[in-house]
C-alpha cells in the first residue's frame, strides 16, 4: 500500500513540475471536477484523481470491502474540432470479503488489484452548454485475484456521456453496456450495464454539492437480483493551493435496491483530485 501511494505523490509531482500558469477561478474547476469529462465552459483538464469507496453491510454477515481507485483523465486534441479523452478507472487496492463453502459472503477477507476500465471518448473540443463524449469501454482482466476480485474476462461495449452546464448547474449522465468477449472459460460471462447521473449546483468560492451515483444491472443474474440503485448526496470544494488545482470532495450512498447476497447496504466515498492544463501534452 505505502508503494502505491508513493507511486501516486510521484506522479502527481511530475505533472506539477509541468506546469507553473495559474488556473481559473474556483467555480470553473468546480465545474471541470464535477463534470466525468473533466471540462468546463472555458477549458479542459489533466485529471489525477484518487478515490476510496467503503461498502458497509456487504453481504450477509455485515462485512465491509474497501476499493481504493485512480481514475486519470488525459485529453488528446485530434482535429480542430474534435479531442480524444482517455477515462481509466483502475482498482489499485481492494480488499473484499469471500464466499465459504455454502457460498455466503464470510468474514474472511482477501486484498488485490482489480480489473482495469479504459474508456476512449471522442468528444467536442468547443461548447456552449451541453457537452458529449461517446466512444469504446474496456475491462482488461488485470486483476491480482481473479477468483474473488474482478471478473476474469476481456470486456467490450459503448459508453456514453452527456452534460450541461449553466452558471450554477450541472446535470448529466454517463452509460454503458459491456459484455465478455474473452477469458477465462470457467469464469461466467459478464453482460453488465450501468447509468451514472449527474446533478451538481455549484456555490461561491468553489463549493459544490452533487449527487452521482451509479445505478448498475448485471443482466446474467436472475430476478431481482440483478439491480443495484443508490440514492444519496455529496459535496465538496475546488480551490487553488500554489497555484494547483485542487478538489477535495466525500459522498454517502444508500442502495435502496441491491442483491441480497453481495450487495452492500452503502457506501462513503472519499476523493482527492488534483487538475493540470493539458497544454504538457
Amino acid at each position: 500500500m505505502n508503494k502505491i501511494i508513493k507511486l501516486f505523490m510521484l506522479t502527481v509531482f511530475c505533472l506539477q513540475s509541468l506546469t507553473a500558469a495559474a488556473m481559473e477561478n474556483e467555480n470553473e474547476l468546480a465545474k471541470a471536477s464535477n463534470n466525468f469529462l473533466k471540462l468546463n465552459h472555458y477549458a479542459e483538464y489533466i485529471a489525477a484523481p484518487i478515490e476510496n469507496d467503503i461498502n458497509f453491510g456487504y453481504g450477509p454477515y455485515n462485512n465491509k470491502q474497501n476499493i481504493l481507485n485512480f481514475k486519470p483523465v488525459i485529453p488528446f486534441h485530434i482535429s480542430s474540432s474534435y479531442d480524444l479523452i482517455v477515462r481509466t478507472i483502475a482498482p489499485i487496492f481492494e480488499r473484499t470479503a469471500t464466499p465459504n463453502q455454502q457460498n455466503i459472503i464470510d468474514g474472511n477477507y482477501i486484498n488485490g488489484w482489480g480489473d482495469i476500465n479504459p474508456t476512449f471518448f471522442i468528444s467536442p473540443t468547443h461548447f456552449n452548454i451541453i457537452t458529449w463524449g461517446v466512444g469504446p469501454t474496456f475491462f482488461l482482466p488485470t486483476s491480482t485475484n481473479s477468483k474473488y476480485i474482478g471478473s476474469g474476462k476481456w470486456s467490450i461495449g459503448p459508453e456514453l456521456g452527456m452534460v450541461a452546464i449553466t452558471e450554477k448547474w450541472m446535470f448529466g449522465f454517463l452509460t454503458y453496456n459491456a459484455w465478455s468477449v474473452a477469458g477465462e472459460t470457467n469464469r461466467p460471462t459478464v453482460n453488465l450495464f450501468s447509468f451514472q447521473y449527474l446533478i451538481s449546483y455549484i456555490f461561491d468560492k468553489g463549493w459544490f454539492i452533487t449527487s452521482n451515483p451509479t445505478i448498475t444491472a448485471n443482466w446474467k443474474s436472475h430476478g431481482n437480483q440483478q439491480w443495484t440503485v443508490p440514492f444519496g448526496l455529496g459535496g465538496g470544494r475546488s480551490f487553488n493551493w500554489n497555484k494547483q488545482a485542487i478538489s477535495l470532495s466525500t459522498f454517502a450512498y444508500y442502495n435502496a435496491i441491491r442483491p441480497s447476497s453481495v450487495g452492500p447496504a452503502w457506501q462513503w466515498q472519499l476523493e482527492l483530485e488534483f487538475l493540470f492544463p493539458p497544454t504538457m501534452i
